[in-house]
């Protein structure tokens, strides 16, 4: 264990009181903060990362009242070093549970080959059967239901297009398209990004008026955290260095585009002698435009000069 990674767990545990403070009654703050240290351990890309972030996005895992598993909440870290805590679709299915107000909930894939039908009107209803006999095909939408103990349904529904464009828009996503990284979880894990992602607008119709009911719309708030929408911006063009020729290449191409014969009979020793008393640098290595071909004899080298 490097003494990067024991600093970042010495931290940790120096923030004990802070932490219990944020955590729901049903969690000891022991077990939060040992899963915590585990969990900084296990992360990759942990030696990269900023001690401020870090122990900020561990912070807002208690607030929400996860435990950072890796099953109800995972720690990030990106290639820049900045932390992210992201909680799992497990986590946020516990937290509208542990509301009081949700009795059922329930986030689903459709796939082409299941029956699926999405009926809207006075009569708003999904029918969706699966027959696990045969392939299902590749997804065609991404579904949320939920049940509140007063009877009333909540549904959102969105295409994979949908989706897909919300998964565009991640800068994650954009890192990995460009190869800056590895994989995200847009790569490995779609139908997990995918869930959260329909999840996420289902939770704006939960209710949220109890500390309970809070923590599920704040972790539910947090994916937006997931997918950032900053501008990419486009790399710097490559310069290239300017070229290394030799002015009696130069001067011989600027003949032979003239009409002479005799050039290419010509020597360098020859063609240097017949050209010297018009250019003393002849024979140099000089610099010129990569575009005009233009030779700047202000920056020939001399004899001695190494390239």
């Amino acid at each position: 264990m490097t003494n990067a990674i024991v600093s970042l767990q010495q931290s940790l545990s120096a923030r004990k009181d802070e932490i219990a403070k944020a955590l729901p009654g049903h969690i000891t703050v022991d077990k939060f903060i040992r899963t915590a240290q585990t969990a900084i351990v296990s992360t990759r890309n942990i030696e990269k990362a900023k001690p401020g972030p870090l122990l900020q996005a561990i912070s807002k895992a208690a607030a929400d009242g996860l435990i950072l598993d890796g099953r109800e909440a995972a720690l990030v870290i990106d290639y820049n070093g900045d932390a992210q805590y992201r909680p799992m679709m497990r986590g946020l299915l516990k937290l509208a549970y542990n509301s009081g107000r949700v009795k059922s909930i329930s986030v689903q894939i459709a796939c082409e080959n299941d029956e699926f039908e999405y009926v809207l009107g006075d009569d708003e209803r999904i029918n969706h059967k699966i027959n696990f006999k045969s392939p299902r095909g590749t997804p065609i939408a991404v579904y949320a239901i939920a049940t509140l103990d007063g009877g009333e349904v909540m549904r959102e529904v969105m295409t994979v297009d949908q989706v897909n464009g919300i998964r565009d828009r991640s800068d994650a996503y954009r890192a990995f398209k460009a190869g800056k990284i590895k994989s995200t979880p847009w790569s490995t894990d779609w139908e997990e990004m995918a869930r959260k992602t329909v999840f996420r607008r289902l939770s704006k119709y939960l209710p949220s008026s109890t500390d309970k009911e809070g923590r599920l719309v704040q972790a539910a708030e947090r994916i937006d955290e997931e997918y950032t929408f900053a501008e990419e911006v486009a790399p710097a063009p490559q310069i290239e260095a300017p070229k290394r020729v030799r002015a009696s290449d130069r001067l011989k191409a600027e003949v032979k585009s003239s009409g002479a014969a005799r050039i290419d009979a010509l020597t360098d020793a020859e063609f240097n002698e017949d050209r010297s008393a018009e250019n003393p640098n002849v024979g140099k290595y000089v610099d010129h435009d990569p575009e005009t071909g233009e030779i700047d004899d202000s920056l020939a080298a001399t004899e001695g000069d190494e390239f």
